[in-house]
């Protein structure tokens, strides 16, 4: 058990035998708690080796946690390996000496996750104070007491795993290579099917289930030439993919749903945006219509044209020129998000996620005579993100004077004369007529859409070092052992595909090295970026 105790003044506790601050009355000026929990664990391992060649693993876990009722406190844990040395094999006598180590591998194991409250089957009722004085002080108050599920216990994580290693000509090259498959079973979330007028949440429970498949491959090389020269190289690169296999009886594409692909973006599908020729005028001003789905709308020219009333999320804005025009997926004539359900979702689709996928990294390093030289690049090959900033979304809190320079020389405008002539415009522009979408970053012609969708996969040169260290028959005249100078440059070079937004590529949206929750608003881009440093150095050795 922990207990933190600070000091307070003016508190009146509601319960002597449960001596808690927060279940006080009064002015609080400080605060305190208590917290509980155990866990103690047994295990056993076995190791059997078969001439260098058969090699096998067991493992036995018995392990226990406070946090679970009595009865589902204690799981076994099972976990095997084997691998196969196979150029042990006298019929691999053929591959010698170019194929120097083989070896395949294979793992099976589960292992126990209890990272949760420790109060998750309690039911408990959350009390504050109120703002209403009766003597002077506070009314303390308290919520429903929490529905909470009698059964819960551990969450199972099981993992597979498959690979090879493989060196050739004594080591010069090798490369190795896995694949895996991660199953996260008896996850704990929330019950599902409760209706809103249960009272309190739902109970949380082991109702869920997700499966990652991934696989990762690696290369090495180094060789030093009888000149001596030196090179050395490597190079890898992974992925993987999480989709949820069991949650519920969830049906929105909002939420968890069996089926869903972690980190899936859903949102509308962008056909380019609308021109002066695309709607109807009157004595040169455009024409309103009542569309089908009770919208008003600018009438287009095009009578069979699919109308999107329900995008309109503004009083004071209708579709018109210079506005983005998105795709009728269902055909149906109406742009709109069904009912949001994994059977009805109007003309939504799946335009992006979230996870980095073919995250890579390679790195070069050469030697001779003394000079050092080495650099190291890394990237991923696919991340979207929908942005949330002004950095990102033209019109975002627009009054506050902030938009990327990339935007604002890019939307789509026309200027006219005083006899109401164009004069200029930008009709090819990727960004959508000037509007202020204020503090949202959805909305109108900023509906979430794979147009607007940020790229954030990116290669970065992380280092490059050139260094040169000094014959040591001339430094043992100092008394000194090596002298070796370099220069080093981290970060400074980064390709994307951000077309010139001033947004980090490996932005984390809400965190930063000063507060990893929420910072900015977890505003996109508006975080402390990856520093540039250059650095010049001498390394002495006595």
């Amino acid at each position: 058990m922990i207990i933190i105790i600070s000091w307070s003044q003016k508190l009146q506790l509601l319960d002597y035998t449960n001596p808690q601050f927060d279940l006080a009355s009064g002015t609080q000026t400080s605060g305190g708690n208590s917290l509980w929990d155990s866990q103690l664990g047994f295990f056993g391992r076995i190791n059997y080796n078969f001439k260098e060649r058969y090699l096998f693993e067991a493992n036995l876990r018995y392990d226990g946690t406070s946090k679970f009722p009595k009865d589902l406190q204690w799981r076994w844990y099972p976990s095997f390996s084997f691998g196969w040395r196979v150029m042990e094999e006298p019929w691999m006598a053929f591959a010698k000496p170019a194929l120097t180590s083989l070896k395949l591998r294979g793992s099976w194991g589960s292992i126990g996750d209890q990272s949760v409250s420790n109060t998750l089957y309690v039911p408990t009722m959350s009390g504050a104070n109120s703002y209403w004085l009766h003597g002077g002080a506070r009314d303390t108050y308290f919520g429903t007491p929490a529905a909470v599920s009698s059964i819960i216990t551990w969450q199972d994580i099981v993992t597979l795993n498959v690979g090879i290693d493989v060196s050739l000509f004594n080591g010069a090259l090798s490369a190795s290579f896995d694949w895996y498959q991660r199953d996260t079973k008896n996850m704990i979330v929330p019950g599902e099917g409760f209706s809103y007028t249960f009272g309190t949440t739902a109970p949380q429970g082991n109702f869920g289930s997700l499966r990652t498949n991934g696989w990762e491959v690696s290369l090495n090389f180094g060789h030093q030439f009888a000149s001596g020269f030196r090179i050395t190289a490597s190079a890898a690169l992974s992925d993987a993919l999480t989709h949820i296999t069991k949650y519920g009886s969830t049906t929105s594409i909002n939420a968890w749903y069996e089926g869903k692909e972690y980190g899936e973006i859903w949102g509308y599908q962008v056909d380019r945006l609308y021109q002066n020729d695309d709607f109807v005028y009157e004595n040169g001003k455009l024409v309103t219509m009542k569309t089908s789905d009770g919208y008003t709308v600018n009438q287009l020219s095009d009578p069979n044209a699919p109308t999107q009333g329900k995008l309109q999320t503004s009083s004071n804005f209708k579709f018109g020129p210079g506005d983005v025009k998105f795709k009728d997926l269902n055909g149906d004539g109406v742009i709109n998000n069904g009912s949001q359900l994994i059977d009805d979702y109007g003309d939504l689709s799946v335009i992006g996620n979230t996870t980095p996928r073919y995250e890579y990294s390679f790195r070069i390093g050469m030697e001779y005579k003394g000079v050092d030289f080495s650099v190291f690049f890394q990237g991923v090959g696919k991340r979207d993100m929908w942005g949330a900033s002004p950095l990102a979304i033209p019109g975002f809190n627009s009054s506050d004077g902030a938009m990327s320079k990339v935007i604002a020389q890019d939307f789509w405008y026309e200027t006219y004369d005083a006899s109401g002539d164009v004069i200029d415009s930008n009709y090819d522009a990727f960004y959508p007529r000037a509007y202020n979408l204020g503090a949202s970053s959805t909305g109108n012609n900023m509906q979430v859409s794979d147009r607007y969708l940020l790229n954030m996969a990116y290669l970065r040169m992380k280092n490059l070092t050139i260094g040169y260290t000094m014959p040591r028959q001339l430094t043992r005249k100092a008394m000194i052992n090596n002298v070796r100078i370099y220069v080093s440059l981290e970060n400074f070079l980064t390709f994307d595909k951000l077309r010139g937004l001033p947004i980090d590529p490996e932005e984390i949206a809400g965190y930063s090295l000063l507060n990893r929750d929420n910072y900015n608003s977890s505003r996109t881009g508006v975080g402390v970026p990856t520093f540039k440093s250059a650095s010049v150095g001498l390394q002495l050795t006595f």
